[in-house]
């Protein structure tokens, strides 16, 4: 519900502030006042694009303002979408928008205080205000809208939400199925590459520290001959020669022995002199095994030196160390693994997707039974409605098509790819075309394509006086705008008007501009909009009137003059009857 408006330096509009009430708010006055420049300012604050025309003469910014109170289930849409833009409030509070058009061409939008993008805007509408006015009949020209109302006077937006759920869950399985569809090849391709490398590492097995090892035995295999005669030279020296070391220090050994029983001074050193020729024995031992374990034969350095080959090449291959083989050989099979989990996953995901449109085409079937249902009950009430709209000759038909593949004959559901058929969306499985004809003997056909905008504004609240019956909304939660919806008519057809704008006020808060004094006489709020010249400026205001000057107001709609007293009169037994 829309409960304040304010306007500055827009247009002819200098300051206006209007607080709209429940029920029926009309806004008449001379032609023009302003009144259209009203909505024109209400349509720029719901995202329509701004221009520089729209600002008053001499000033740098144009100002809309509106603040909103929200209920039932729209509060919970506008929630969700603020809370998307990251926008913040309270579960009860208003929400409150502000637009700025400035001369320099920019403008600027805020959302209870937050700069928000005109698409955040133009997505809030819809929840909002619905604006129709004369020659802007989108709600009649789009099969979508005639779907909603048509969901709206069956009382099917549950099951509408159900169907565009389990619409939702089918995609997303379907997406997610032709992801892995696509990445198939490339996943071949990249499991035989990885195949093939994991099998190349695995044939040759290399160890942690192999290659330094296969490099220290080739050097040793390739000095063979100095490393045997360096070795024997020493083990010589050390002890198989008469001059050898371990000989010498035998001898010094039997003089220290000598010597310590003479002085016992000399047992030290002689400790020392037995284990510096138990270390030389040792020694001489460990040159003996090294030359006894050496194989020296050309196989075995053959065999090292191709060992090692490999591996070197490997390295070089992949360009890194044996540790770098050791992860990327992990990463492969680890890669290996995950890829042919995603077998199971497109079978579990092929799975998904095939309960997923079974519950969305029971889900649509069972909607569009409803809809055929109510799409005739309401062209029938309808029929009954047409003439009170001056449209007593016309003819309407409501059809609804479905797609025939949803059922297979014998009650159970299609398996084709649903998605692939126009029909099939958040919305069900149907398209709605409403056909008409105003004259006598000329065929039916679409709605847009032979109704004036008049048979078109007089239609268009005839069908959502009719679809909101059955909706069950809180008074005043929804705004609708009716922007002469009266140009063309007057008489009892204006009082029909009248009395299905009141109709629709039930339901929701009705903003409705006229110039027909038995559309205004059912007022719940009536607004005058009026233009003076101030200081050589045109200004308009805004003033709600009270019960007297309401009868002025109406009087001068009747007759142009408001001191007549039969005009007076005339008015006065206008009000006092609207009920």
């Amino acid at each position: 519900m829309l409960k304040l408006l304010a306007v500055r330096n827009f247009a002819v509009i200098e300051s206006i502030a209007i607080e709209f009430k429940k029920g029926l708010n009309l806004l008449t006055g001379e032609t023009g006042s302003g009144k259209s420049i009203i909505v024109d300012a209400l349509g720029l604050l719901l995202g329509d694009r701004g221009s520089l025309s729209q600002i008053r003469t001499g000033e740098k910014n144009a100002f809309v303002e509106g603040i909103f109170e929200l209920s039932g289930d729209d509060a919970e849409r506008v929630k969700s979408i603020l809370d998307e833009a990251g926008i913040a409030g309270q579960d009860d509070e208003d929400i409150i928008i502000r637009r700025e058009v400035a001369a320099g061409g920019k403008s600027r939008i805020f959302m209870n205080d937050r700069s928000v993008s005109v698409s955040t805007l133009r997505s809030l509408q819809p929840y909002l205000v619905e604006i129709h006015g004369q020659g802007d009949q989108k709600l009649l020209r789009s099969s979508r809208a005639q779907l909603e109302l048509l969901d709206a006077y069956a009382g099917c937006q549950s099951l509408r939400k159900q169907v565009g759920l389990a619409y939702s869950s089918y995609k997303s399985s379907l997406v997610a199925l032709e992801t892995l569809r696509r990445e198939d090849s490339e996943r071949e391709r990249t499991t035989e590459l990885m195949q093939h490398e994991l099998a190349e590492i695995d044939s040759i097995s290399p160890i942690d520290g192999e290659d330094e090892e296969l490099a220290r035995q080739k050097l040793v295999l390739a000095n063979a001959e100095r490393i045997l005669e360096v070795c024997g030279g020493a083990y010589n020296e050390l002890y198989e020669s008469e001059r050898s070391v371990l000989a010498s220090v035998a001898g010094m050994t039997r003089r220290l022995r000598e010597l310590s029983e003479l002085d016992s001074r000399f047992e030290s050193i002689l400790k020392e002199l037995d284990e510096g020729a138990a270390l030389l024995t040792e020694a001489a031992d460990a040159l003996r095994s090294y030359v006894e374990s050496i194989d020296f034969s050309p196989d075995e350095f053959a065999r090292v030196d191709n060992r090692l080959s490999e591996i070197e090449r490997i390295k070089r291959k992949f360009a890194t160390d044996l540790k770098g083989i050791f992860e990327m050989r992990a990463g492969f099979a680890e890669k290996l693994e995950t890829i042919a989990g995603l077998s199971e996953e497109q079978a579990r995901i092929q799975l998904q997707a095939d309960a997923a449109r079974e519950d969305y085409a029971a889900k649509a079937t069972k909607l569009s039974k409803q809809r055929k249902a109510a799409a005739k009950k309401l062209e029938r009430e309808i029929a009954k409605e047409l003439p009170h709209v001056a449209l007593q000759n016309a003819r309407l038909s409501i059809s609804l098509e479905s797609n025939q593949r949803m059922d297979n004959g014998d009650g159970g559901l299609a398996s084709s790819a649903m998605l692939e058929d126009r029909y099939y969306s958040a919305n069900g499985a149907d398209q709605v075309v409403i056909l008409f004809s105003a004259n006598p003997g000329e065929d039916m056909r679409p709605l847009s394509q032979v109704a004036s905008g008049g048979e078109l504004s007089r239609l268009m609240l005839t069908l959502l006086t009719a679809s909101m019956k059955n909706c069950k909304v809180e008074p005043g939660s929804s705004t609708l705008i009716f922007d002469e919806i009266d140009s063309g008519i007057g008489g009892s057809v204006a009082e029909a008007v009248g009395r299905r704008l009141k109709s629709l006020a039930g339901a929701n808060q009705v903003l409705c501009v006229t110039h027909q004094a038995q559309i205004a006489r059912f007022a719940d709020a009536h607004f005058l909009v009026e233009k003076r010249v101030v200081n050589g400026r045109s200004v308009t205001s805004v003033a709600l009137l009270d019960e007297e000057y309401r009868v002025r107001e109406v009087a001068r709609m009747i007759a142009g003059d408001q001191e007549a007293l039969t005009t007076i009169e005339t008015a006065r037994w206008m009000l006092k009857n609207a009920g």
